[in-house]
């Protein structure tokens, strides 16, 4: 296998080897490369939803870190079309959560939750996402 080298924060670091003890993997590299895969089936996926969808986007960064809270706002605005709704919460003294709430084609969504895991500065980026189905009423005259 080809080697490929990555930098980690030392928390990060920490955090990857209390998950592969509680895991049970034999190594980083192991436990990587299942993240990685998890990480690209989540993606192979995703470029098969079509059609309207709401999703609703939870952010974790850190409270200090004011810059993602700019550009946080700055895609919320970018992509108002899709974002219906957002709720930003400080977690302790430490992090701050923000939640976006969405509508829009499947690929849109999928576009903006693309560009937030891109920011430098998050630690997390989940979603959930239900596809909206609209049932057309037929109307007959009896």
């Amino acid at each position: 296998m080809p080697i490929v080298s990555i930098s980690l924060t030392s928390e990060l670091l920490r955090k990857l080897e209390r998950f592969m003890k509680e895991r049970g993997y034999s190594s980083r590299s192991e436990a990587i490369r299942d993240a990685i895969r998890d990480s690209l089936s989540e993606y192979e996926l995703s470029g098969l939803e079509r059609g309207r969808v709401t999703a609703t986007i939870t952010v974790i960064s850190e409270h200090q870190r004011h810059d993602v809270d700019e550009r946080l706002m700055r895609l919320r605005h970018e992509h108002d079309k899709i974002v219906s709704g957002n709720m930003h919460i400080h977690l302790g003294e430490k992090y701050c959560l923000e939640i976006f709430i969405t509508e829009g084609e499947a690929k849109e969504v999928l576009d903006f939750i693309g560009r937030i895991r891109a920011l430098r500065g998050t630690h997390q980026v989940k979603y959930t996402m239900v596809p909206i189905v609209i049932n057309k009423r037929v109307n007959s005259n009896k």
